[in-house]
């Protein structure tokens, strides 16, 4: 959120990246289901577009 908020989107590649890889070492797709991770990604790649137009 932190992220978002500074820089209004974010690349999904950063789910794998610290701070989440912090959490787990798998990053995001360690921390939730399958289907929850292309979801979150989805909405990260919907708010670039947005923040693009």
């Amino acid at each position: 959120m932190d992220h978002l908020t500074e820089n209004g989107a974010m690349e999904p590649k950063r789910l794998y990246e610290s701070p989440f890889t912090d959490l787990d070492d798998q990053g995001v797709g360690g921390l939730f289901p399958q289907a929850d991770v292309l979801q979150i990604v989805s909405v990260l790649n919907d708010v670039k577009l947005k923040a693009a137009a």
